[in-house]
């Protein structure tokens, strides 16, 4: 079809149908022909790339089963277990600032994804090389526990207070 025939035919659907009506349809035509094709593309590239990260993607191992795969001495292993399945539980660092905290206090290299998944092997590879005096300090005394244990020192300073108002008089 020429230009000439296609500017009769469409004049003839102006003429007939009105010109917002004709420029409507060529709009749904245009926007359906575009959907279809984006549509047809969008849905072979997410196969792709949903088959790509599946491929990647690795399963999340917690904490207590990355301990159960070091080989840790017999004495040693009870202790270091413990202290992941509290970590898992958020009860031994539970944020990423305790993670940062406790690799600071101890010379560790901080690591560099910020999600306490990613500091698993980080710290548990410290803890393993620890004494077992100090392991079992930082499980028994809560240390790196985070702020979820504040009524301590809550007491603590009420009773500073009470102490100092006390001394005043």
């Amino acid at each position: 079809m020429t230009k000439a025939n296609l500017k009769e035919a469409l004049r003839g659907l102006v003429h007939q149908f009105g010109f917002e009506q004709v420029g409507r349809s060529l709009r749904e035509i245009r926007y359906s022909e575009l959907d279809d094709n984006s549509s047809k593309r969008a849905d072979v590239l997410s196969r792709t790339v949903s088959a790509k990260k599946a491929e990647k993607k690795k399963p999340r191992v917690s904490a207590p089963e990355y301990v159960e795969k070091m080989k840790l001495d017999a004495d040693k292993e009870p202790i270091v277990l413990e202290l992941a399945t509290r970590f898992e539980g958020k009860d031994f660092l539970p944020t990423f600032g305790d993670i940062d905290n406790f690799c600071r206090f101890y010379g560790i290299d901080t690591p560099v994804s910020r999600s306490r998944a990613s500091a698993i092997p980080r710290v548990f590879k410290y803890i393993a090389t620890m004494e077992i005096q100090d392991t079992r300090r930082i499980l028994d005394q809560g240390m790196f526990s985070g702020p979820s244990r504040l009524s301590p020192i809550s007491d603590a300073i009420r009773n500073y207070g009470s102490a100092r108002r006390a001394s005043r008089v």
